[in-house]
């Protein structure tokens, strides 16, 4: 069927500057939820007792900052081969930030329970939604004619693929270890990040 001859071409570029924004303010609040307790007094004891009480936050904190960077970053070169857009992929990508604002909420959770394995669980999901929606934009966007601006070669999108789904996996486990080690669980929300930092074929088509 022959296009509308007044058809607007929706460019990417919008929807990515949403996204960056986004990003910077839920990677703010992160930081802005961080409280330290007040020093009864001015000996050592008083500050690593103060210190100890703000370390399940700040671990939580250093976690979901990191985490929220690597995304950050996919999503950036998401839009290195989408250059066009339409209201479904809008629509999809909405959903996608709407699951990055809820980080800050899911972290502050976490910490202020002590790691118990109901908010580890909330925290697991929310960040598997996160990577799980961002997917869904990848993929209707490769599927779609007119979306792409430069040529996606096989190696990308078999490599994009495990990128984008190697944390949800990862998440699951620990939420299901959660159960009966808390402490154990959050290592591997520790070890996601590091995953990120192994070398793959995706970084010879990096800058």
């Amino acid at each position: 069927m022959e296009e509308p001859k007044h058809k607007l071409p929706l460019r990417s570029s919008r929807l990515e500057s949403l996204g960056d924004g986004i990003f910077a303010v839920a990677m703010t609040i992160l930081v802005i939820e961080l409280k330290w307790p007040d020093l009864e007094d001015d000996s050592w004891n008083a500050f690593a007792s103060s210190f100890r009480a703000v370390l399940p936050s700040l671990l939580c904190y250093i976690i979901s900052f990191i985490v929220l960077g690597i995304m950050w970053f996919g999503h950036r070169m998401m839009f290195e081969y989408i250059g066009r857009t339409n209201r479904h992929f809008i629509y999809l990508g909405v959903l996608f930030y709407m699951m990055v604002c809820l980080v800050p909420l899911s972290t502050q959770f976490l910490a202020e329970n002590k790691l118990q394995w109901g908010t580890i669980m909330v925290y697991g999901l929310n960040l598997s939604l996160c990577n799980l929606t961002l997917y869904a934009q990848w993929v209707y966007a490769i599927h779609r004619e007119g979306f792409l601006e430069r040529e996606l070669p096989y190696e990308v999108r078999k490599e994009a693929k495990i990128s984008f789904l190697i944390s949800p996996v990862v998440y699951a486990i620990a939420i299901i270890i959660s159960i009966w080690s808390p402490t154990i669980s959050i290592f591997f929300f520790i070890l996601t990040p590091l995953l990120y930092l192994i070398p793959n074929k995706l970084d010879k088509y990096m800058p």
